[in-house]
């Protein structure tokens, strides 16, 4: 108490406004900083019910489609989800291309199939094995995540798929379409669209 005895009441009443502000201050940062924290909590939360519920479906038949021996949609939108967070923290690329068979309806049951299971295989050779993942988006297109990958990188992956499918599936028409994040758009959902217009 020794140093403010030399001051006056008007100088102690202001030192006291002072420390009250500075209290007020520093309960305001405390509140935010919990705030923060609240909100850190709730995302690596999420973060580990995605991962949790991505685990849970390992080994299932919910994981793979039965036919084509891919991942099965749930699966590789679930697979993406994960992967786009880990890109958006730990700022890396990667893609997503969709493969859509344009002329199949018209085929036989059985030629469908054939296509269909064909097409599967064709895309495990063409892509980086245990890089990059291979989903049935629905009955009659492909949803690859290629993952780590420089927008360069994709488009030469993009390039060997059409290949390897004209070759391999001559009398197949086929559309491909290629999104890259962050470049085309750091939002998940509109990347899906870029490739699912």
């Amino acid at each position: 108490m020794g140093e403010y005895e030399k001051f006056s009441k008007e100088e102690l009443i202001a030192k006291i406004k002072e420390l009250e502000d500075e209290v007020l201050m520093l309960r305001t940062r405390q509140n935010e900083l919990e705030s923060l924290l609240t909100e850190y909590s709730e995302i690596v939360k999420k973060q580990f019910e995605v991962f949790d519920d991505f685990i849970k479906d390992l080994g299932t038949k919910r994981m793979v489609d039965p036919l084509t021996r891919v991942y099965s949609k749930e699966h590789i939108l679930k697979l993406i989800s994960y992967y786009h967070q880990k890109a958006f923290e730990e700022n890396f690329e990667y893609a997503i291309i969709m493969i859509k068979l344009t002329n199949i309806k018209d085929k036989e049951d059985f030629e469908k199939e054939r296509i269909i299971i064909t097409l599967g295989k064709v895309l495990r050779e063409a892509v980086r094995v245990p890089l990059d993942s291979i989903g049935r988006y629905s009955y009659d297109s492909f949803l690859i995540l290629l993952t780590e990958i420089t927008k360069e990188n994709a488009k030469v992956v993009e390039e060997r798929i059409k290949k390897l499918i004209s070759i391999k599936l001559p009398d197949v028409e086929f559309e491909i379409k290629m999104a890259v994040y962050p470049h085309d758009s750091k939002n998940l959902e509109e990347l899906i669209n870029i490739v699912n217009k």
